[in-house]
């Protein structure tokens, strides 16, 4: 018999500047989502700041979760790891108030890691034992599933007035128990960072795609100041021009969009509005810029997107046409990609 349950940890880890923390996850079941929680006691909440409650998300530099068995499930590293899960977060969870507010020295935050091509189910509720992907847990050894959270500076996360002192990790995993077999597809989501170094045109900017899988979709976030005091890292839409997906061996284009249109999901999220003692006043809306979307569910099947697997490392190509340049630009580019897993034998 199938059982869905959700399992709240009770290991959880203190916030440290510039380090790693790890939540042991259980291996037991399919784990479906992750939900990460934490709250991050600072110096001061600034009266009326938009940016104080995105501080909880710039203070994750990168998440990974990898086991014993199965290699790495998923891989966000280079930098701002945090911020970019929360707009994802945005877009999948349009219903989902993420606005966790603040009190007088506490700004809280959650992300959630959904592994599934279904976060919302036909009839628009929220679906969290989503089996179109899972970590393939009952497979691991015991201790031997790891969530690692690698954390920023804790000076100026958000501008020069706010340091974090302290704070608090924990998650809450849901999990399918019961099912006859593993076999399905496992997440296999990784991160590029990459410096920009010049101007460059029509798609000549190249950066290999990864291949022997699925790939759902393309998350590109591009920054123009990457400094973490006064607000930034800022994000820009001025940066990228043109974005493609080219196969260089048969000199040809499959994908070839403006950036404007990558941006169109992200026209408006809520942004929360603070009080002077920390409280959440009526959220505005205001514009996400420097993120672009390729879907690329929309090509192809509308699950998993383009079918990889008879694919070589070089064969297929992200083409990135680069504008605007000044040091310090820079893009963190998100592969969402998952594999068909056999199970053990």
């Amino acid at each position: 018999m199938k059982y869905q349950i959700r399992k709240s940890l009770t290991e959880t880890q203190a916030w440290a500047a510039s380090s790693e923390k790890q939540i042991t996850l259980p291996n037991e079941g399919a784990i479906t989502r992750i939900v990460l929680h934490y709250v991050l006691t600072v110096t001061a909440c600034l009266a009326a700041d938009t940016n104080t409650q995105l501080a909880a998300y710039k203070a994750i530099q990168n998440l990974k979760i990898e086991g014993s068995v199965g290699g790495t499930y998923f891989g966000a590293s280079g930098e701002q790891m945090g911020r970019l899960l929360h707009v994802i977060n945005q877009v999948d969870f349009k219903k989902t108030n993420f606005a966790k507010g603040m009190t007088t020295n506490n700004i809280y935050g959650n992300l959630i890691l959904h592994f599934g091509s279904r976060p919302i189910d036909a009839y628009g509720r929220d679906n969290p034992f989503d089996l179109t992907a899972f970590i393939p847990a009952q497979d691991e050894s015991p201790n031997g599933l790891k969530l690692t959270i690698s954390t920023t500076q804790a000076a100026d996360i958000c501008d020069t007035a706010i340091d974090i002192t302290a704070g608090t990790f924990s998650a809450d995993v849901y999990e399918v128990l019961g099912l006859p077999s593993m076999a399905g597809y496992k997440p296999m989501s990784n991160t590029e960072f990459y410096a920009h170094s010049a101007n460059k045109s029509d798609l000549s900017d190249l950066h290999d795609v990864p291949t022997g899988c699925f790939l759902r979709r393309i998350f590109l976030l591009s920054q123009d100041d990457t400094t973490i005091a006064n607000g930034g890292p800022l994000l820009a839409d001025d940066e990228i021009a043109k974005v493609g997906l080219i196969l260089p061996k048969e000199n040809r284009r499959l994908i070839e969009s403006n950036w404007v249109f990558l941006t169109e999901p992200l026209a408006l999220t809520q942004i929360p509005v603070m009080t002077a003692a920390g409280a959440v006043t009526k959220p505005i809306n205001q514009a996400i810029t420097g993120v672009g979307i390729l879907d690329l569910r929309e090509f192809a099947n509308p699950d998993y997107g383009l079918d990889l697997r008879g694919y070589q490392t070089g064969d297929i190509k992200l083409g990135l046409t680069i504008q605007n340049y000044a040091v310090g630009d820079d893009t963190i580019i998100y592969y969402d990609a998952v594999q068909p897993y056999a199970g053990r034998r």
